[in-house]
């Protein structure tokens, strides 16, 4: 029997389907898993946000008012306003706060100026008196202006000049000039000066007084013999320390030994002679190679000593 063409029965329902799960299990299994995940997380995040845990108690109190403040309520017991309209003292007395008694004011006004100062130098124009309690500040800073003021001849009331009229000039000590002759050669350590003896130019340190040899050399002023030396510069010298801050030095002298260290000499007493013994000023005529210092430090000696011209 020909069946081209006939339906052809591949069985029952049943058979088909489990004929379909053995060829596309595989994938029905996928988009079940699939399906059940999602299901998952939806009932999860749901339940979350139903759970959500409520607020602390204690949170509650604080309430926005709006302008990002905060206030605690039911957390401090009113506090009763405090009547201040009057207080009483120890002895029942009361105080009411209305301002000063005008009793007392009428008693202070009874007697004015009892610890008051009138200012007196105050504009014309003010038309007020200014009046400063006794040991005020302002008191004291007007005592202290008229203690500075000076009087109408430019003195202190302490007797002493002011500052800007003091003139600052060398005080001269009271010196005698070493032997008489006038300066032949004076002070130069600013700038350089001849020198006959090595021909050129050179700083001098002291004054040359010219005397002749053999003349008497006195102390400029009362002392004590410093020091005696021969100097291999300017020959037999001798130093005296006046004690107030000033040496005197004589050199070019003649050897003499009747001086002695430590000796006191009196203002305008011997204490040798010219001589030629200067080895460095030797082409010069004979003089008295003078020098003097101040607190250690060399000065020109024509700023102490009136020396003739």
């Amino acid at each position: 029997m020909n069946n081209k063409g006939s339906f052809k029965n591949e069985g029952s329902f049943g058979k088909r389907i489990v004929s379909f799960f053995k060829e596309s299990g595989f994938y029905v299994a996928i988009v079940v898993g699939l399906c059940a995940l999602a299901a998952g997380a939806v009932f999860f995040s749901t339940n979350q946000i139903l759970t959500e845990p409520e607020p602390d108690p204690q949170q509650q109190n604080l309430i926005d008012n709006g302008q990002n403040e905060f206030s605690l309520l039911d957390d401090f017991p009113e506090i009763p306003e405090f009547d201040e309209s009057s207080i009483n003292d120890s002895n029942g007395a009361e105080y009411a706060d209305d301002g000063p008694d005008d009793s007392l004011i009428a008693q202070e006004n009874t007697n004015p100026g009892a610890n008051e100062i009138t200012l007196e130098n105050e504009p014309a124009d003010s038309g007020e008196q200014t009046t400063v309690q006794e040991g005020s500040p302002e008191q004291t800073v007007e005592q202290e202006e008229d203690s500075a003021q000076t009087t109408s001849g430019g003195i202190m009331e302490d007797g002493t000049a002011p500052v800007d009229n003091v003139v600052l000039a060398i005080v001269k000590p009271n010196f005698t000039v070493p032997v008489e002759g006038k300066i032949q050669n004076g002070y130069s350590m600013d700038k350089l000066v001849f020198s006959p003896t090595f021909n050129e130019w050179r700083t001098h340190s002291g004054v040359d007084i010219a005397a002749p040899r053999g003349e008497v050399v006195r102390a400029i002023g009362s002392g004590v013999i410093h020091e005696i030396k021969n100097d291999p510069r300017y020959g037999f010298t001798i130093v005296i320390d006046h004690k107030n801050g000033y040496k005197s030095l004589y050199a070019n002298l003649a050897s003499d030994s009747t001086i002695t260290v430590g000796k006191e000499v009196k203002m305008g007493e011997a204490i040798g002679s010219v001589g030629a013994t200067a080895i460095f000023e030797s082409a010069e005529p004979t003089h008295l190679h003078f020098e003097l210092y101040k607190e250690d430090k060399l000065v020109d000696p024509e700023a102490y000593i009136d020396f003739p011209k």
